[in-house]
């Protein structure tokens, strides 16, 4: 998760190298951050529809044992005695709650939200403009404290990474669109940007990048 920081001298281009690699690490930050920030939501809500559905058949459970006779009961096409459905019900309560504890995604949620929050009181502090002369300097600092944080948030699984870093970059360009006209919708901005891809892979003249609403 750590980037190893640069070595720099002194003289206007240790300088120049300085504000470089102070660069990149705005940009990997802002990228850390967007990633740690879709896995927390993931995480949020698989936790949530967990606890949901373990509290759903729990009632449902409840209620076949205050039903009346061992009768025939169906769901969703699928016909049990009563009895059966709640021994099955228990069995799938069981396996979800052990789910849930194995993986405890709320949990998981909880430290990411922290990791964004670490990362984003990193990310204005990496924002601060820097003195001229003083890059060198300031690298150091930064580097230190973003090597810090970067060892404490929770690492990416391997097989999401491309997926959301993908995301991330095409967050920027519609960003990039909705600055250029603050009256597009969202969802026009999307278009454009999907419209540009197509384009950009058939090796075609992509469209106006930022187009007048219409």
């Amino acid at each position: 998760m750590t980037d190893p920081s640069v070595s720099v001298g002194s003289g206007p281009s240790d300088d120049a190298a300085a504000r470089t690699e102070i660069g990149r690490q705005r940009r990997v930050i802002n990228q850390i951050a967007s990633m740690q920030a879709t896995l927390r939501d993931w995480d949020r809500a698989f936790g949530t529809a967990l606890v949901c559905v373990v509290l759903l058949t729990a009632l449902i459970g409840v209620a076949f044992a205050f039903a009346g006779n061992d009768q025939t009961v169906s769901i969703l096409g699928l016909q049990a005695r009563r009895t059966t459905w709640l021994g099955w019900l228990a069995v799938f309560t069981f396996a979800v709650t052990l789910l849930e504890l194995v993986f405890d995604p709320r949990d998981a949620g909880r430290r990411r939200a922290e990791a964004v929050q670490a990362l984003s009181a990193l990310k204005w502090e990496d924002r601060a403009s820097v003195p001229i002369g003083q890059a060198e300097e300031s690298l150091k600092r930064l580097s230190k404290h973003y090597e810090e944080v970067m060892e404490s948030v929770p690492e990416i699984p391997d097989l999401l990474f491309n997926r959301l870093k993908a995301a991330h970059l095409r967050k920027n360009e519609i960003s990039d669109i909705l600055s250029h006209q603050p009256g597009l919708s969202f969802r026009k901005a999307r278009r454009i940007l999907r419209k540009r891809l197509k384009a950009d892979q058939a090796g075609q003249p992509s469209p106006a990048d930022h187009p007048g609403p219409g």
